[in-house]
């Protein structure tokens, strides 16, 4: 994983509810030219994260529709890649049902169990991600004990 990567995880994660700091990401992460496919993930999980800031439904659903397209494109460029998963997963587990936007789950489940053990991610990460995937309630037990 390289270090501007490394950072922008870090950052996403202290951003986590609070709207100016997910607004400071989206625009660094808006100005990165050539971005890999996971900083592609982490914009389409904060372009995602500020639909939650909006009063305006459109305005949301719009925020949601572009996060889902830069996901898209994330997911076809590394489809096995477990932080990308797990960022795709932890968006559609928190959008409403009704917007229809939960239909990678078993997909993502299944890329995130196969190669979760493949990841190399550190273990307070690993224990996140975890803890995560077990608090959400759509994984099996089965599921949980092969992440680990």
């Amino acid at each position: 994983m390289k270090l501007e990567e490394k950072e922008i995880r870090k950052k996403y994660f202290e951003a986590i509810g609070n709207e100016r700091k997910i607004e400071k990401l989206l625009k660094h992460l808006r100005d990165i030219k050539n971005t890999s496919a996971l900083l592609m993930a982490y914009r389409a999980a904060c372009e995602s994260m500020m639909a939650q800031f909006s009063w305006n439904p459109y305005t949301k659903l719009a925020q949601v529709n572009k996060s889902f397209d830069f996901f898209e494109k994330a997911v076809k460029e590394e489809p096995q890649n477990v932080e990308i998963r797990f960022l795709r997963f932890s968006v559609q587990h928190n959008v409403p049902d009704f917007l229809r936007k939960n239909r990678e789950f078993e997909e993502d489940k299944d890329v995130l169990v196969e190669n979760f053990d493949k990841a190399n991610f550190d273990l307070d990460f690993s224990q996140f991600i975890i803890g995560y995937l077990k608090d959400s309630g759509r994984f099996e037990t089965s599921e949980l004990e092969l992440l680990g």
